[in-house]
């Protein structure tokens, strides 16, 4: 039977050093802001070199990515169950909510670095992280569709309702939105997105979405 091995002195090193990073880079952006802190304020604070920190994070976007998803990562680890589609779909991207709530600067700077930054290790398991909220959102509305639905045929509602949501996050980041507000502005839109704008439709007309593979009762 073989033994696990110990981890050496530079892999426990390499850890310390990336935990008093993260750590530093969570106070500092937590207490002043993303705008206004440096990487070398950051790397003062870890009681490292400018050039260790940039091993780790290559530039103060990817030192963002990598605080903010440690909190994302856990959203997207289990589906809610609630009984209700809107529902499932607004305690799911709840967490993004409450994080623009409470730190709207830093939140908006995080989604800009997600699509816009530079390339990095962090903003790629950023976009993962958005990419498996979008398959998750499919699986939810799958879960309500029908048994001949899946999450592949949902994929293009999925997107949608994803979209739904990043516009619903820069609003209440532009206009300062609480949580609570945020929610039922999220839960508004997500129901219009599901259940549609008009109750009556056209004789003969279609029953749903091309593509989306669902019904319109979904």
């Amino acid at each position: 039977m073989s033994q696990t091995r110990e981890p050496g002195r530079r892999e426990l090193n390499k850890a310390d050093k990336q935990r008093r990073i993260h750590a530093a880079a969570l106070e500092l952006f937590s207490r002043h802001g993303y705008s206004t802190v440096t990487t070398q304020q950051v790397a003062d604070r870890a009681e490292v070199g400018t050039g260790t920190l940039f091993r780790y994070a290559q530039s103060k976007g990817e030192l963002l990515c990598m605080v903010a998803n440690e909190e994302f990562r856990a959203m997207v680890e289990t589906v809610p169950e609630t009984g209700d589609a809107v529902e499932d779909l607004v305690v799911l991207c709840e967490p993004l909510l409450v994080a623009l709530d409470r730190q709207p600067e830093n939140i908006a700077a995080y989604h800009r670095e997600t699509l816009f930054g530079e390339a990095g290790p962090h903003r790629a398991e950023a976009q993962r992280i958005l990419g498996e909220l979008r398959e998750l959102i499919a699986a939810v509305l799958a879960g309500y569709a029908g048994d001949a639905v899946t999450p592949a045929d949902m994929a293009g509602a999925a997107q949608t309702v994803f979209d739904v949501l990043y516009m619903t996050l820069v609003r209440c980041g532009v206009e300062r939105s609480s949580a609570s507000e945020g929610r039922r502005e999220l839960e508004v839109h997500v129901r219009r997105v599901l259940y549609g704008v008009l109750t009556d439709r056209p004789e003969g007309g279609p029953t749903s979405d091309p593509g989306d593979g669902v019904d319109s009762t979904v």
